[in-house]
């Protein structure tokens, strides 16, 4: 059985770990990053005609501290976002047709007759694209309302998994997020992580995280068109 390492966040990483095992594969937690709450003060959801979620993460940060009308009109990023807001009871949700900030950003461009003078809520990690930010201004108002924040994190099976990348003994490295190919730079140093990942298949997901990783001078080997685990792992069993 083939190792695949995820350095997702510890209790995110156990929502994908059925979807690797599935298919064969042998999912690895080595979560390089960590969040953090923060505080939310003089919040009131009348002062923004939608909220957008980035994820499932953001919703439940969120809603830890605030309650809000169901009815509310919401955007999600992602179908597995939206699907947990409508378990929540939110009946009012729609999901761009690209998972990112990018498709975002082109989902409100594209219905600017609805969206044009509106405010929204961009809830999420402080961390993150500042693609819908940069484009509030004259058609349509974003606000930024961070509900956690990403923190570097040194998981307890550093050494046991030094040793796997020293013996060849993981197949697939997969980073969610620019913040944790960031913590596994952090961990390992640049020089180390180039070495360990050279032989590996390194998959992201989404383009952003892709830019990153390009960034350093790292190789990435897998960007699936949809950005979700379950397009990884059908990736990682073409292959």
């Amino acid at each position: 059985m083939k190792n695949v390492l995820i350095t997702r966040e510890k209790e995110q990483f156990k929502q994908v770990e059925g979807t690797f095992k599935k298919e064969g594969f042998n999912p690895i937690s080595f979560p390089t990053i960590k969040f953090e709450s923060i505080q939310l003060n003089n919040f009131n959801e009348k002062d923004y005609d939608y909220l957008i979620f980035t994820s499932k993460n953001a919703v439940d940060f969120f809603l830890s501290q605030i309650s809000i009308d169901k009815s509310k009109p919401l955007l999600a990023v992602g179908s597995k976002t939206a699907t947990y807001l409508k378990e929540k009871g939110f009946l009012n949700v729609e999901i761009p047709e690209i998972f990112s900030g990018e498709g975002l950003k082109e989902f409100l461009n594209k219905n600017l007759d609805r969206f044009k003078g509106k405010t929204f809520a961009l809830i999420r990690a402080l961390e993150g694209s500042d693609v819908l930010l940069k484009e509030s201004g004259n058609d349509f108002i974003v606000k930024l309302v961070p509900v956690y924040k990403t923190v570097f994190n040194v998981p307890d099976n550093v050494k046991d998994i030094e040793s796997m990348f020293l013996n060849k003994q993981i197949y697939a490295v997969v980073f969610s997020s620019p913040s944790t190919f960031k913590g596994f730079v952090n961990i390992f140093s640049v020089e180390k992580s180039k070495d360990f990942l050279k032989d590996t298949i390194v998959c992201v997901i989404g383009s952003t995280t892709a830019k990153a990783l390009q960034k350093e001078g790292f190789k990435v080997d897998i960007v699936p068109d949809i950005f979700t685990f379950e397009e990884i792992t059908k990736r990682l069993k073409s292959l």
